[in-house]
């Protein structure tokens, strides 16, 4: 049978990003244990419910401030130094996979970010998104974790060029001053386009995100 125009599109932009952009992609593993107990506490202490891909928003636009040339992109032989942070959250469909777009998100709190995320990504089922709200986007978050996945290799989004990939939360033992204990961890999955990004500077971009989830009361401050 014939594509349909939501797979065409995909299968163009996927082509062309992959066969474009030289892709890399580094993983990390991050104690997520305080990271778990704050969003239990947040949900318990209001009506408003955040997800793990909130939290991790929130702490992706710290990083990006202080890596911000994983928000950059670009065109031609240009470099474009995006002046705001326009993320994208991919949200599956039944029939493919579209990614709105929460425009200058670092101008906004915890909250903002969630309440917006939470109504792109209900007018994303619903087929009613704009193409603004779809468009402009500087870096992306695809979270595969509710489908058990541990590591996986996220295409970018063109014209970004980095992508972050959230996989499953375990329970596992860990080492901690010689003591072994349990806590939850998680493997973060990043791509980015080795024409702008380095490794180390995509690791540092990492290990920020790790240090900012592994300590995420400071996402509130």
């Amino acid at each position: 049978m014939p594509m349909d125009t939501m797979r065409r599109t995909i299968s163009q932009r996927m082509k062309k990003s992959w066969t474009e952009i030289p892709h890399v992609t580094e993983d990390i593993k991050v104690d997520v244990t305080e990271l778990v107990n704050l969003r239990e506490n947040l949900n318990k202490s209001g009506e408003h419910k955040f997800t793990y891909t909130d939290l991790i928003a929130k702490a992706c636009v710290i990083a990006l401030k202080k890596n911000p040339v994983l928000n950059w992109s670009i065109e031609g032989d240009e470099i474009i130094k995006n002046p705001n942070i326009n993320l994208g959250i991919a949200v599956a469909l039944e029939d493919g996979l579209i990614v709105p777009v929460v425009k200058n998100a670092e101008n906004k709190s915890l909250l903002e970010l969630s309440k917006e995320i939470k109504e792109l990504s209900e007018k994303a089922r619903e087929n009613k998104l704009t193409p603004d709200e779809i468009t402009g986007g500087t870096f992306t978050i695809t979270n595969l974790g509710m489908y058990e996945i541990d590591s996986f290799t996220p295409i970018i989004n063109p014209p970004e060029s980095a992508i972050l990939g959230v996989n499953k939360i375990y329970k596992e033992p860990v080492v901690i001053e010689d003591n072994i204990v349990i806590r939850h961890t998680m493997k973060l999955s990043l791509s980015f386009d080795h024409r702008l990004i380095d490794g180390a500077t995509a690791a540092k971009f990492l290990l920020d995100l790790k240090k900012i989830l592994e300590n995420p009361v400071s996402m509130l401050i």
